[in-house]
């Protein structure tokens, strides 16, 4: 047997699916970032632009070692 009580929802006196119209699910960083190279591919093109450039990129806590 279900109980029904006279508390409002969270959301108001909207019906559940009108709520649901009004909820935004987007990309949080972006389509390009979606879409576009991995975060690998951009790592190793920004290693490959820092080599191009006269840099000796290491990865972080290898250069105490």
């Amino acid at each position: 047997m279900f109980e029904y009580e006279n508390e409002l929802p969270r959301r108001g006196p909207v019906c559940f699916r009108c709520h649901i119209k009004g909820v935004r699910i987007g990309f949080t960083y972006g389509k390009e970032d979606f879409h576009g190279p991995t975060i690998k591919e951009r790592q190793d093109k920004q290693v490959q632009d820092a080599i191009a450039g006269g840099y000796d990129p290491q990865p972080v806590g290898s250069r105490w070692v």
